[in-house]
């Protein structure tokens, strides 16, 4: 969940395009990098990977195998994609950015990567993107998961803390020539609670567009609200979202275990025990919940607002 903010670049390398540039310079790796901000499928993610691979695989021929609904024509399309790849004695890193923007096909994605990870031994993945529910089930698969028994590696951007979040903003002003005192970027750092892609956002608009203090900050709210707003919501689709949602203000504000389970009571009346220890699980595992001794809380600043404010 390390990305917070990664859109708004002015025209800058994405981290996973930076990370891309850098590994490629390895003798031993070939790293392919696919954007799939705006992706709606599969087959926009066969076309971006057609694309990647320089393969002549045409969006009509994408179109009519899809979609996966027999192994065969799937096993053929992407034996067409990599068949390439076959004569490359090199590790293969195809690195997926914004990977969240496939939620709607998780199903369909995991057994395409399964197919993949089978047949190619040289191949990787390395996913990065925000999204609580699908970077869930990609990074903890269940048993009836494609993906159950391989589960990835997770590198976790944690937020920074107050010490490096300062000295992550003077550098970035003092590389822009910007002045900036140190009042003001105590006051970003304390609104921003060292979530790198919002401080990102602040040090943009503060030090590019050149926007007021207050402006500024406005800004990465205002903008951070409508990426995680939306990702809130998809997550909520198929469960109790009332319930998940009181459960969050609660967190907003801090709150003992006895302390959500009065708050659900006074929403819906009784409310059972197990019910609460499941939803408490499934917003730590996706990282929009954090206990903090006996206290749960919402550790994002944008996040805590959503809530607090509605979505």
């Amino acid at each position: 969940m390390g990305r917070r903010g990664g859109s708004q670049n002015d025209g800058q390398n994405q981290p996973g395009e930076t990370f891309v540039a850098e590994k490629s310079r390895r003798d031993d790796t070939l790293v392919l990098y696919l954007n799939l901000l705006g992706a709606r499928g599969i087959r926009d993610f066969l076309a971006r990977l057609s694309e990647a691979l320089s393969c002549r695989v045409t969006s009509r021929e994408i179109s009519l195998k899809l979609p996966f609904l027999e192994a065969t024509q799937a096993s053929r399309l992407v034996e067409n994609l990599f068949s390439q790849l076959r004569t490359i004695r090199r590790r293969v890193m195809i690195a997926l950015d914004e990977v969240q923007e496939l939620y709607r096909v998780s199903g369909p994605l995991l057994k395409l990567l399964k197919m993949i990870h089978d047949s190619y031994p040289n191949v990787s993945f390395i996913f990065t993107g925000s999204m609580f529910g699908l970077m869930r089930v990609l990074l903890q698969p269940e048993v009836s998961s494609p993906m159950y028994g391989r589960r990835p590696a997770k590198v976790e951007l944690a937020p920074f803390s107050e010490e490096t979040s300062l000295a992550f903003l003077r550098k970035g002003f003092r590389e822009l020539g910007v002045s900036a005192e140190e009042e003001e970027l105590r006051e970003a750092v304390g609104a921003l609670d060292g979530y790198v892609g919002w401080l990102t956002y602040y040090g943009n608009f503060r030090g590019i567009r050149k926007m007021s203090r207050a402006a500024a900050l406005e800004e990465v709210v205002n903008e951070g609200k409508k990426v995680v707003g939306q990702e809130l919501r998809n997550f909520l689709k198929g469960r109790g979202e009332e319930a998940y949602l009181t459960v969050l203000r609660s967190a907003a504000l801090g709150a003992r275990w006895s302390e959500i389970k009065e708050a659900l009571e006074s929403r819906f009346g009784g409310f059972n025990n197990k019910r609460i220890s499941d939803i408490l699980r499934t917003l730590t595992a996706s990282m929009l919940v954090e206990k903090r001794g006996e206290v749960y809380v919402v550790p994002d600043p944008v996040l805590r607002r959503i809530v607090l404010e509605g979505i």
